[in-house]
């Protein structure tokens, strides 16, 4: 599977369920990914939200996608929320629904989160192992 490939599966999906671990407790949630050039996952949370003190004590996660056909893509990585007003500025271009929540890369309650993937695996629909993607 290629880059693009993989793409289109997050893109199709609309929301990948982001795993976190708190305290050896599960934690899942649904959420909007953007996907950079670098394969980067990027999407954003209030400061207040429990994923941001989630994600400073264990930034370990995974995300889940399910596109409409049923491709599956997991993509493991370690979540950094300290990115600054440039990176912020990024994923507004990249999708600007996030305006919404927030009025610009400057406001205190919007948190930007990035995933560094540090394994993506695949699976077509059906049974059967998932398959590794190169990073």
């Amino acid at each position: 599977m290629t880059d693009d490939e993989a793409r289109r599966i997050i893109e199709g999906a609309g929301y990948g369920m982001l795993a976190t671990d708190v305290g050896g407790q599960p934690r899942v949630r649904p959420m909007a990914f953007v996907v950079t050039d670098g394969f980067r996952l990027l999407s954003s949370t209030f400061r207040t939200s429990g994923k941001t003190r989630e994600l400073a004590e264990n930034g370990r996660v995974e995300v889940c996608f399910l596109d409409a056909r049923k491709y599956q893509l997991r993509v493991e990585g370690r979540a950094d929320i300290t990115g600054g007003p440039e990176k912020k500025r990024e994923l507004l271009a990249l999708n600007p629904h996030v305006r919404k929540h927030f009025k610009d890369e400057f406001d205190p309650e919007f948190v930007l989160i990035e995933i560094v993937p540090v394994r993506a695996r695949w699976m077509p629909p059906g049974f059967g192992e998932y398959r590794e993607i190169p990073l």
